[in-house]
Order: structure tokens, then sequence, then C-alpha cells
């Protein structure tokens, strides 16, 4: 628990206890656990100076060896190469037995670990003439990150890994290599985000975490695609975007904030994003089977990670959307029961396959960038329905960007009149900004009878 939680508890508790909710004993105890939980937190302005004391420091040992490395001999720079690798190891040992297990001293000792680790690899290559490869630079030194992110568990060392891994799978791509090993490689830190995310004052180290990852993989799934089938990636990306969501709303609750729950709002985003570029008609062109691609990628075996993907993320998501629906109340407007938004989400890779299917053997772009704007629509309209049943305006206003989107995009592409085209944006936009005021007077009268 943050201290700003810790502080809003604290007052709380005091005004508990003066209108005879708990009486003093039990306000004591209260007290003293949460007094107990804050002073066990380390504030994020120590991590941070901590961690920028020991970049500077880093990049002051490299200024310093620059500028007198022509006068050492071979052994000299290697041991100097070593020291700071060594150094790192022994304020590492030395902490463990004498349990300094703060992050003040863990998030600046990652970061300086994670240089020294490159600037060794460096400084060891540049002394003994090995061959120049920045391929093979950035992967070793990035599997080499892999000790210090299980040691430390610190934020810098996760993100340096990640980061990486996606510069790596980067040039091996464009040099013609395949970047499948990128999966397994990046399951090797996944135990440290687990472990992170299970400490009970690691909230925001675990969520930045979390973010990192996210990211890196979403760049990283349209890196490693073959590509040999066009139109596959509709499939692969609103599996993952949808299993991102619905993942998020397995881990959390609508209390938590979009930012604190990166993977349903980086799966929402994501899938609204590719939801839109779908209902135009350039995506549905020349796709399936037809137009396989044999002149791009010399890998054709890689093919069957997309296909395996295009199966085996949309059936995740499914699996998730059972697990997701079982845990949320049911609840019915009128005797009519009435599903969650994500819920209509999370089916999108389904929807896609029906639109790739129809736009692949029927050959019928036209029909299919219809049929998903229709689907985007709907899920628009229900997003904006369930906001307007919650009284939610940020969900109101999802709902609303949705359809607005979904206008926009259509009328722009099609042929009516600039006039035609003003109008109709003049009235969605009265229609939208007239149920937005009607939730926030609502929401105010609702407020003051409270």
């Amino acid at each position: 628990m943050t201290s700003g939680k810790v502080k809003w508890l604290m007052r709380e508790v005091g005004a508990w206890e003066r209108e005879g909710v708990v009486d003093a004993a039990t306000a004591t105890r209260l007290r003293a656990r949460y007094a107990l939980a804050a002073a066990n937190e380390t504030p994020w302005g120590r991590i941070i100076f901590g961690s920028l004391g020991a970049l500077l420091v880093g990049l002051g040992v490299i200024a310093l060896l620059a500028a007198n490395w022509g006068d050492l001999g071979r052994p000299v720079r290697t041991i100097i190469a070593f020291m700071p690798l060594c150094a790192c190891a022994v304020l590492y040992v030395a902490g463990y037995r004498r349990r300094w297990s703060s992050r003040a001293f863990l998030e600046p000792l990652g970061l300086f670990w994670g240089l020294a680790v490159g600037t060794g690899i460096a400084l060891i290559g540049q002394t003994y003439h090995l061959p120049q490869d920045a391929e093979a630079f950035t992967l070793v030194w990035t599997l080499l990150l892999v000790p210090v992110c299980y040691a430390t568990r610190a934020l810098a060392p996760v993100a340096g890994y990640f980061i990486g891994l996606l510069i790596w799978v980067s040039m091996s791509q464009l040099a013609g290599g395949v970047g499948l090993w990128y999966w397994p490689l990046v399951a090797i830190v996944v135990p440290v985000i687990y472990c992170a995310y299970r400490e009970p004052d690691a909230e925001v180290r675990s969520t930045w975490m979390l973010w990192i990852a996210a990211l890196s993989c979403t760049a990283a799934l349209g890196i490693t695609l073959e590509k040999s089938l066009p139109g596959l990636w509709m499939i692969v990306y609103t599996g993952a975007f949808a299993a991102l969501l619905l993942g998020g709303e397995v881990r959390g609750s609508d209390e938590r904030g979009w930012w604190r729950n990166p993977l349903r709002t980086l799966g929402g985003g994501g899938l609204a994003v590719v939801l839109y570029l779908l209902i135009f008609r350039w995506p549905w062109q020349e796709i399936g089977w037809n137009h396989w691609r044999t002149d791009i990628f010399c890998h054709r075996w890689a093919s069957f990670f997309d296909f395996g993907l295009s199966i085996a993320l949309p059936v995740t998501a499914a699996f998730l959307l059972v697990l997701a629906f079982r845990r949320v109340p049911r609840r019915d407007w009128y005797g009519v029961p009435l599903l969650p938004a994500w819920v209509l989400w999370g089916a999108a890779p389904f929807v896609t396959a029906t639109a790739y299917a129809l736009a692949a053997y029927g050959g019928s772009d036209r029909w299919s960038a219809l049929f998903m704007t229709f689907y985007l629509a709907g899920l628009g309209l229900a997003t904006l329905g369930e906001g307007l049943a919650e009284r939610r305006p940020g969900t109101i206003n999802a709902g609303v960007l949705v359809l607005l989107a979904v206008i926009i995009g259509r009328f722009f592409s099609s042929d009516a009149s600039f006039t035609a085209k003003g109008v109709v944006f003049i009235i969605c936009g009265g229609v939208f900004l007239a149920a937005n005021l009607v939730v926030s007077r609502r929401m105010k009268q609702k407020e003051g009878a409270a």
C-alpha cells in the first residue's frame, strides 16, 4: 500500500473512531498495522535519485577509462573490464548477508550492474580485437542480464532485458534470420515479474514491468510473424489484444485505474485500433491462400508459427473469456440479462476470423469491411450503454470515441458530400454531449443525496 493510501486510511480511521464505527482498541490496531506498512515502503524519490547517482558514476568511470585507455596494456585492460562486475557482485553478496532488501539499494545496484555487463563485454571485445557484430553483442549483453534480474528483481535490468531482446530480434529479422527465439527467451524472466507482482509493496514496480513487457511483446509479435499468408495478422493481433484485455479483467477489478492495469489498457486500446483499421477495404484486399507469398521470406517452416498463433491466441482468449465471465456478478435490466461490454470486445478474434473467411474465400472485401464496421459500432454502443447504466463518465467517453471514430472513418472514405458529412457530425456530437451532460447531472444529484 502506497503512502498516500496509508495517509487517507489514517484519516478515515480517525473519523470512524469519532463516529463510533470502531472502538479505540480497534483503531489503535489499525493505525499500528498500516503505520508499519508505510514504514516498510521505500520512497520512489530515493530510488530514482539513487539510480541516477549509479548511472552518473558508471558514465564517469567509462569516461575516465576512455581517456586513458590507449596507455594501458592488455592485462590491465582485462582487469579493469571485470572490476565493475566484481564490485557489483561483492556489493550484492554483502547486502544479502546483511539483509539489505531495500529497493533504494537494489534498484541502483541493478542499474549499475547492467551497465557494467555491457561495458565489460565491449572492453573485452576491443582489447582482444574480437569480430564486431552488433547483433551478437546485443544478444550476449541481454542474456547476461538474466542473473542481474533474478538477483535484484529491479526495474532497470528487467526493462533492459526486454528492450535488448526487442533490438536483437529486429536486427535478426532485418538480416534475414528467424526471430522466433525471442519468445522462449522472454519466458526466462517471466518469473521475476510474477515474484514482483506477489510482493506486497511492489505495486508500482510490477506495474512498470508489466507495461514494458506487454509493449515489447506486442511490438515483437509483428516483427516475428513470417507473414507468408496475407491477412493472417488480423486474427493474430485481435487474438493477442483480446487475450490481454481479458487477462486484465481476470487480474484486476473495476476499481483499478487504467495505468495500474496495463494488460486491460493495452489490450483494449490495441484492439480498438486494429478493429478500426479493419473497417476499411484495403486490409481485406488480396488475402488468403490464393495470395500466398513465396518471394519475401525464405523460412517457410516459420510460417507454422503464424498458423499456431492464429489458433492458440483465440483459444486463449476464449478460455480467459469464460474464466472472467464466471467471476462477474449477474446483472439484468428489467429482467433482461446484461453482458459486460468487455465480453463483446473479447469475441473480436472470432468475428475477425469470420470476416477473414468471407474476404478470402468469398472474394468480397467490401462486405468484410462493412461487417467489421457494424461490429465496431456495436461495441461502441455497448460500451456507451454500459457507461450510461453504471453512470461512469470514463466508459461513456470511451464508447463515444469508438462511435465517433467509426462515423468519421466511414464518412471520410465515402462519396457523400461535405454538407451531408457536416450535418451528421453535428447531430452525433450534439447527442453525445447531451448524454454526457445528463449522466454528469445524475451523478451530482446522487452525490448530493448521499
